[in-house]
Parts: C-alpha cells; sequence; structure tokens
C-alpha cells in the first residue's frame, strides 16, 4: 500500500498545516509581514565606495521623503486661507514628521547665525566686489541710514556697515523664482500673472518608499477634494505619493484578482462537472497560499505585495495536479480514484521536480522579488501536491459526476482539430515553414530593453503635476548625481568649485538645468582667514568709510565693527551647516568616511545629456558620477540575461531526467513543448509591442512547468485519449483564467508576467495536445 493511502499521513499532515497557520498568524500579529516598499522591486547594489552608498541614501531620502504643494487661486486672501488650511490639516494629521508653510523666523537666532557665518559663506565674487571697491559698499550702507525705501539688513545697522547681512540671506535663498514674502511671511512664486504660495512637507525618518503612512493617500484626496470646493489649484509632488497610490492598487488588485480569478475557474469547474463536490478543491489552494506566505515570511521576514499578487495567481497552477486526477472520474463509468491518483500523481511528480530546479535557480538572482516570488510558488506547489495526495481524495470516493456531454463534445471536437493540424503541417511542410518564419521574425524584432518605468504604475496626472512643479521651481532631481572624496574639507570644497565651473558651462549650453553644491554656500578656511586679512586691509584705511562719518557715525563703531568682524571664527562645513539658512544644503555634506577621507555629493537637476556629465568624473581623484537610473538598467539587463541562462540550465537539467524516464527520443519531444511555447511567446510579446521584462522572462519559467506537466501527462499510455484530453483542458483553461486576468494589472510587472504565463500555458496546451495519438470516443 502507498504511504499516501495511511490515514496516519494525511492526519500528520492536517497538523502541520494548523501549526503552520497559528505561526504566521502570530508572527503577523508580532507585526505587519506585508511589504510595499517600491525598492525590494530593485535588484541588490554593490557600490564601489561608502560614499556613493550613503550619498545614495541621501538622494532617496530627499526624492522620497519630501514633498512639495503649490497653491493658486484668483484671490490672494483665498490662496492664503487654503494654504493655512492645508498646513494644519497635515500637520495635525500625524502623517508628516513636519510641514513647513508661513515662516515666522527667531530673528535673534537669525542674527546670530548671519553674524557667525558673515566671512564663511558670502560668495567670492560678492567679497571681491566689496574689497576692490570698499568705499562703494559702506556708501550703500550710508545711502540705506538716509533713504527709507532701501533694503533693510536684517541685522542693525552697527553690525552690518558692510552690507555682509543682505548678502548671506540671498546666498541662502540661492536667487531661484522662490521668493520669501515678507509681507504674508510665505514663501511664493511668480508665473506670470499667477502667485503660487509654496508648502514643504516632510515625512518621518522611516517614511518614504520604505513605509508608507497608510493615511497619506486618504490624507491626499480628502485635501484635494476641499481645495477644489474652495476652487483653489492644488500641486502636489513627493516619491511617496507614486508609492501610496502603487500600495493601494496592489492592495486592491491582490483582492479583486483573487476573488474574480478564483471566482471564474470555481464557475466553470460547476458548470462543467455540475456538482458542488468540486468546492473541495479550495482547500488544496487555500493551503498552498498559506504555506506559501509562510515560507516567504520566514525565510525573507517580510512578503511584498506583488509577491501576494502574482502568488495568488497561482491558483490554476495549483489545481493542475486535482483536475488531471479528476479527469478521468468524469469519464469512465467505473473510477478507481488510487487507481487515477497513482498514475496521475507519477506524472505530475516529476513535472514538479523540474518546476522546483527552476524555482532553485532563481534564488541566484540579484532580484529580492523574484527570490520571493519563487519562494512563494515552490511552497505553494509542493504544500497542494501533497494535500491533494494525501487528504483530498477523501473527499472524493466517488466523483458522483460526469462532464456535461456538450463539453466533452467540444473538447474531443478541439483534440480531433489540433490533431489533424499536426497531420497536415508534416505531411505538406509549408504550414510549418509559415510558422516557423512567422516565429522568426518575432524573435528578430522582440524588445528585450529592461527599465524600472517598466515594473511599476507612474500615474500620468501626478506625473504631470510633478513636471509642472519642476518648471516652477525650476528643479527637476535626477537620478545622476557627483560624489566628491578629498582628504579635507578645503580640498573637497576645491574639488567642489572646480566641478561646479565645468556644470555652469553644461547649463550654459543647455545640457543641463541646474546643480546644487557645497562651495555655493560655504567657503575653505584658508580663503575665511584671507578674508580676515582683507579686513585688516580695510581698518587700516579710514577714507573707506567717510560716507559714514560725515553722517555722524562715530568712527569707533566702525573700527570695532571690522575688528569684530577680523576676529570672527573660522567656520567649517559642518559648523556652517548647523543652521537653517543652510537646510538646502544640509543633506549635500556626506562627513567623514571610513578611510578618514570627507565626502559630499553635487545634485543635479534637468539632465538632458548624460555623456557630457560622464566626461567630467575622475575617478582617481575622488570624483565619481553616478547614474541610478543606467546602472539599475545595467542590473536589469544582467539579471535579465542571468535569468536566461539559468532557464537554458533548466532545460538541460529536464532533458537530462526525461531521458532517464522516457528515453532520448520521447524525451527531447516532450521537452519540444515548453520550449517552443516559450519561443511562441516571446514572438506574441514582439507583435504586440510589448518589451520582454524580467518578470515576463520569469513567467517563462512558470511556463517551462506547466508545459512539461501537461506533455508528460498527455504521454500516460495508460489513461484513455479523452481522459488526457480533458486533463489537459480543464488545467490550462483554470491556469489561463487567473494569469489572463493579471494581464489585465495597471501594474506592468504584473500584467507583463501575466500575459507571458497566460499566452505560454495556451500554446503549451495546443503542442501538448498535438502529441495525443487521436481524440475519439474510446475510453469514454
Amino acid at each position: 500500500m502507498p504511504f499516501y493511502r495511511k490515514p496516519i499521513w494525511a492526519w500528520l499532515y492536517l497538523l502541520l498545516i494548523l501549526c503552520v497557520a497559528v505561526a504566521l498568524l502570530c508572527s503577523w500579529l508580532q507585526q505587519n509581514r506585508l511589504d510595499t516598499d517600491l525598492t525590494s522591486l530593485l535588484p541588490a547594489e554593490e557600490q564601489n565606495i561608502q560614499a556613493q552608498q550613503l550619498a545614495k541614501v541621501r538622494m532617496n531620502q530627499r526624492m522620497n521623503r519630501d514633498m512639495v504643494v503649490l497653491l493658486s487661486s484668483d484671490s490672494p486672501d483665498k490662496t492664503l486661507a487654503a494654504a493655512h488650511m492645508l498646513q494644519k490639516k497635515w500637520q495635525d494629521s500625524g502623517v508628516f514628521e513636519a510641514v513647513t508653510g508661513k515662516i515666522e523666523p527667531d530673528v535673534t537666532a537669525l542674527r546670530a547665525n548671519i553674524q557667525r557665518l558673515r566671512l564663511a559663506v558670502v560668495s567670492e565674487n560678492s567679497w571681491r566686489h566689496i574689497m576692490n571697491q570698499p568705499r562703494e559698499a559702506f556708501a550703500r550702507q550710508a545711502q540705506a541710514l538716509v533713504n527709507p525705501f532701501a533694503e533693510r539688513s536684517v541685522l542693525p545697522a552697527e553690525q552690518d556697515w558692510l552690507g555682509l547681512g543682505n548678502i548671506v540671506i540671498h546666498q541662502a535663498s540661492q536667487d531661484g523664482p522662490v521668493f520669501y514674502n515678507i509681507q504674508t511671511g510665505w514663501l511664493n512664486i511668480d508665473d506670470g500673472d499667477t502667485t503660487w504660495v509654496l508648502l514643504r512637507a516632510r515625512l518621518p525618518e522611516k517614511a518614504g518608499l520604505i513605509n508608507v503612512p497608510d493615511g497619506l493617500l486618504a490624507l491626499i484626496d480628502d485635501t484635494q477634494a476641499i481645495l477644489a470646493q474652495q476652487k483653489v489649484q492644488v500641486l502636489m509632488a513627493g516619491g511617496a505619493i507614486f508609492a501610496a497610490e502603487n500600495k493601494s492598487i496592489g492592495e486592491r488588485e491582490s483582492q479583486y484578482m483573487s476573488i474574480l480569478g478564483m471566482g471564474l475557474t470555481f464557475l466553470l469547474l460547476l458548470l462543467l462537472f455540475r456538482s458542488l463536490r468540486i468546492l473541495y478543491l479550495l482547500l488544496p489552494l487555500v493551503v498552498g497560499v498559506l504555506f506559501g506566505m509562510a515560507a516567504t515570511v520566514a525565510l525573507c521576514g517580510h512578503i511584498h505585495i506583488l509577491t501576494l499578487v502574482v502568488g495568488t495567481s497561482l491558483m490554476g497552477v495549483l489545481l493542475d495536479f486535482p483536475l488531471h486526477w479528476l479527469a478521468s472520474g468524469v469519464i469512465q463509468q467505473q473510477w478507481q480514484r488510487w487507481q487515477a491518483l497513482h498514475m496521475a500523481s507519477k506524472a505530475f511528480l516529476l513535472s514538479l521536480i523540474i518546476t522546483l530546479l527552476g524555482y532553485a535557480a532563481l534564488l541566484i538572482t540579484p532580484l529580492p522579488i523574484l527570490q520571493q516570488t519563487a519562494i512563494f510558488s515552490a511552497a505553494a506547489l509542493i504544500s497542494a501536491f501533497l494535500f491533494s495526495l494525501l487528504c483530498l481524495p477523501v473527499f472524493f470516493t466517488t466523483t458522483q459526476a460526469r462532464i456535461h456531454p456538450r463539453a466533452l463534445r467540444a473538447m474531443l471536437v478541439l483534440g480531433n482539430m489540433i490533431i489533424r493540424c499536426r497531420q497536415v503541417m508534416v505531411q505538406k511542410r509549408w504550414p510549418l515553414l509559415l510558422v516557423l518564419l512567422l516565429l522568426a521574425g518575432g524573435l528578430f524584432r522582440l524588445d528585450t530593453h529592461d527599465d524600472i518605468r517598466q515594473w511599476v504604475n507612474l500615474s500620468p496626472e501626478w506625473l504631470a503635476q510633478a513636471q509642472k512643479i519642476s518648471v516652477l521651481t525650476q528643479t527637476m532631481p535626477a537620478g545622476q548625481y557627483f560624489v566628491l572624496q578629498a582628504d579635507n574639507d578645503d580640498e573637497l570644497l576645491t574639488k567642489s568649485h572646480a566641478l561646479g565651473q565645468s556644470l555652469q558651462t553644461l547649463v550654459a549650453q543647455k545640457q543641463l538645468t541646474g546643480f546644487q553644491s557645497l562651495d555655493q554656500w560655504i567657503t575653505p578656511l584658508s580663503i575665511q582667514k584671507q578674508r580676515q586679512q582683507d579686513i585688516g586691509h580695510l581698518l587700516a584705511n579710514a577714507d573707506n568709510w567717510q560716507d559714514l562719518t560725515r553722517l555722524g557715525i562715530p568712527e569707533h563703531s566702525i573700527q570695532d565693527y571690522l575688528s569684530g568682524l577680523q576676529q570672527q571664527p573660522v567656520q567649517t562645513i559642518s559648523q556652517s551647516l548647523d543652521n537653517d539658512l543652510a537646510t538646502a544644503w544640509q543633506d549635500l555634506y556626506l562627513g567623514k568616511m571610513a578611510n578618514g577621507q570627507v565626502a559630499a555629493l553635487v545634485s543635479l537637476s534637468g539632465v538632458s545629456h548624460v555623456a557630457a556629465l560622464q566626461k567630467l568624473a575622475d575617478n582617481n581623484n575622488g570624483i565619481y558620477f553616478v547614474n541610478d537610473l543606467q546602472a539599475l538598467n545595467q542590473l536589469f539587463t544582467h539579471a535579465r540575461n542571468q535569468a536566461i541562462a539559468l532557464k537554458a540550465t533548466s532545460y538541460l537539467l529536464a532533458i537530462v531526467l526525461l531521458a532517464y524516464v522516457f528515453g532520448w527520443r520521447k524525451g527531447w519531444l516532450l521537452l519540444a513543448v515548453p520550449v517552443l511555447s516559450s519561443l511562441f511567446c516571446l514572438a506574441i510579446f514582439a507583435y504586440a509591442g510589448w518589451p520582454l521584462s524580467l518578470f515576463a522572462i520569469f513567467g517563462l519559467f512558470l511556463v517551462t512547468a506547466i508545459g512539461m506537466d501537461y506533455a508528460i501527462y498527455v504521454s500516460i499510455s495508460q489513461m484513455a485519449v479523452a481522459e488526457r484530453l480533458a486533463g489537459v483542458l480543464l488545467a490550462a483553461t483554470t491556469t489561463m483564467i487567473s494569469f489572463a486576468i493579471l494581464g489585465f494589472s495597471v501594474t506592468p510587472a504584473i500584467a507583463s508576467f501575466g500575459r507571458s504565463v497566460a499566452f505560454g500555458v495556451f500554446f503549451s496546451m495546443i503542442l501538448a495536445l498535438a502529441l495525443l495519438p487521436g481524440a475519439n470516443n474510446k475510453g469514454v
């Protein structure tokens, strides 16, 4: 008696299912194991230096934690009221760490910071202009004292006789389109006749793409609805918005695709079998999903939302073995469940081993999302197979139903049509040649370009808003930037300044819209010390401030000011960044690395010519150009090629197993089913204009397993032709239903996976049935 007929094994397996369910529930209650991090989709990168790793983290934080909001309306008062409402609503929501809108600066702290930074942050051009024409600088201050309409400094007059305070303020504002409205206290942007009010919001440190706050999307939708009622135009941009939307879509698709796939599958089976007993097939599905989730959480610590979407679509594959087994029961007059189970399990076990070999090969790919899906799928297939083998026969002592006669006739007609087509191709040859030409033409046109944009859904609405904000603020964050490394701060700033001059040339040539670097904010210590000496030269010539003394300003007041300025302590990069004025540059300084060197990054915006930027890199001199998008695409290409190599390896392993069981000649014939199915699927992708993404290739791994399963099943000579025909058609139909639904997903990676499997299964079904010796009423 086979082991699977002994009740003890069924009871032990049921106990194992209970233990796994309890363990998964306890683990989920302790911590939410559902991962919505879009970066989990990406391959792991190996950075050459520590500075590049830290730079990548900083750039991701900039783009993913921060959100920008612009408001405008036909009335300034209405716009300001809406801005007040939005700032309070978002701050009170608890979603954000901080929401910056109306600025109410601490004047005392602001003055102290300006005084501390006077020598350090004034640009070299401004400083040289003052030193070359000091009398003009003092004269401007004298005119400001008597002109009530002149621009006032934040500092008292006696603390700013050279006007350095205003220069520091302008330096901090970067002289961009965003300006501080001193009357309202808000940041504004003028766009022709429209004035926008700008707000910034920052998510908590652990938020962003990694952990999107649950209430973010609902808060955004509610805010947009309120502003629409008030007739206030709003623009929003931030990486977290895309992450929140994809999280919502993924969760929604996981639910409705699972329900729709399962509903259509069992509706079809109920119509065909005309018996509620067929609903027992839900049990191996539930067990498969349970073990798949448990294995993924146990090995990876979490399960990605896309893994869950793909995994729940496996229901058609999980039903393959039970349907192969039951197919004979709805055709034969006297059905022997154990005999049928024995024949079906031998064939399915071989295809299962080949499938698991393919999944095992995927574990060495650099893509965590593919590794997760491989773990989930393998665990689900094994557990569902064991449940069908050990427990399902208890519920099917007899099928108590025969397949609908019309359905059976349709199956036989289809089988005979396929076999006649095979005979025509073999006899006349030209139809076969035509098919091969179409196949070759498709493969020649195949697009194998990999791009991150093929992975996730990017809403056109949010993209349009982000692009408009980029134009208005003149900042278009790019996935390209420079990382600089030097022995000390002064050398770092010198490198940054030299690179900035080259970048400024590219800006003039419109190959770049702008850049941001530390040397735009802080000057080297050597220059600060030189400026102390410059002040000494000013002190030696009292003629420089004659315009002020004529107004009655005591000479000692000016001398005390200059002496204090001369004794101003120099500021290191870290010290100069430790204040609110330096907010725009704080993320650029990476600090001291493990090798003792200091590092910084230079951010770029509006990159249009990457090649020109690459030429500016000098790795030997500590100037590294980082192109995240290009690096990712290169990794995708590497991973795709690796996956193709693994697939070819799995074919070699498969032919060895098939030759051992069936002999070389039949082994090659059986292997031709999944191979040709994959090639036909690739041709469909080419003619449809769909790019061959990594997820499509992963789908072909599944096609290989399914095609092998069908080919092996139709080769069981002990079963009647009608039984084999019914088994393959039922299994293929249920599988195509679930994966065809995935093909309509708005997430490109999921849609690509679903299409590749759906078309692959269709061709596997056709090619496998073509191996049948004949489809007639024999055995019915």
